[in-house]
């Protein structure tokens, strides 16, 4: 008797051996762009106030309280791990403020806004910091558009009061390697722009950490400590 594979079975496989070159591409790509293993000793962050940046005209204030801010959009899975701490108190770890992220998607769209995600809410959420001061959010790698650098939005409340709203940055390097080499990005291509180029960010952006996650495979994790002041 002759065993017929599954419908869709070599569909599936060729999808299983493109996620696997794109794993083994990616460690490449990390390496070439400097990028630590999750293993590497972290370098403690300078206890300095991080500059506030426009809010832009993309945020909203009814962002869902959650980890998992994807809602099935496609791209490059990304851990954000957002330390906030007191620069008055020698950084000292705020824990309980609420941290707001907001960012596009793979090419380029914000959830809220235009034809098709005015009622969407993808790649918005907000966690509350840990004891260590610490939010953590599962997301994407943000795509990009005219005339802006890869960013992420993110906003920082103790209480009903706004301490903090900025931007975050990744180097030049590995925004061209992930947008160049993962399949979500590779329609809206890679920016022409460099991150100091762009108008908000300036020459000295507040540019992330990131390293190779060591309990999954293929995700990348993002750190970025948030200096403020408590009054």
């Amino acid at each position: 008797m002759t065993v017929r594979p599954a419908i869709g079975a070599d569909s599936a496989a060729a999808t299983d051996a493109a996620r696997r070159r794109f794993l083994h591409e990616l460690g490449g790509l990390l390496a070439a762009a400097g990028i630590a293993p999750a293993a590497a000793a972290a370098t403690p962050a300078a206890c300095l106030l991080t500059p506030a940046a426009t809010e832009g005209p993309f945020y909203l204030d009814d962002a869902l309280v959650r980890t998992d801010i994807r809602d099935d959009r496609p791209g490059q899975p990304l851990r954000l791990c957002i330390r906030v701490v007191d620069a008055g108190r020698g950084c000292a770890p705020v824990p309980g403020a609420l941290v707001s992220i907001w960012h596009c998607d793979a090419d380029g769209s914000y959830s809220g806004e235009g034809r098709g995600n005015r009622q969407a809410r993808f790649l918005r959420g907000v966690q509350p910091t840990s004891q260590d001061g610490v939010a953590t959010f599962t997301s994407i790698y943000p795509g990009w558009y005219a005339p802006r650098a890869i960013h992420i939005h993110f906003k920082v409340l103790l209480g009903r009061s706004e301490a903090l709203t900025s931007q975050l940055y990744f180097s030049d390097t590995l925004n061209r390697e992930v947008l160049g080499s993962h399949p979500a990005y590779r329609a809206h291509g890679v920016p022409s722009r460099a991150t100091t180029q762009d108008p908000i960010a300036g020459p000295h952006p507040n540019q992330m950490r990131v390293r190779q996650a060591a309990d999954a495979a293929g995700l990348l994790e993002a750190e970025f400590t948030v200096g403020i002041t408590r009054t």
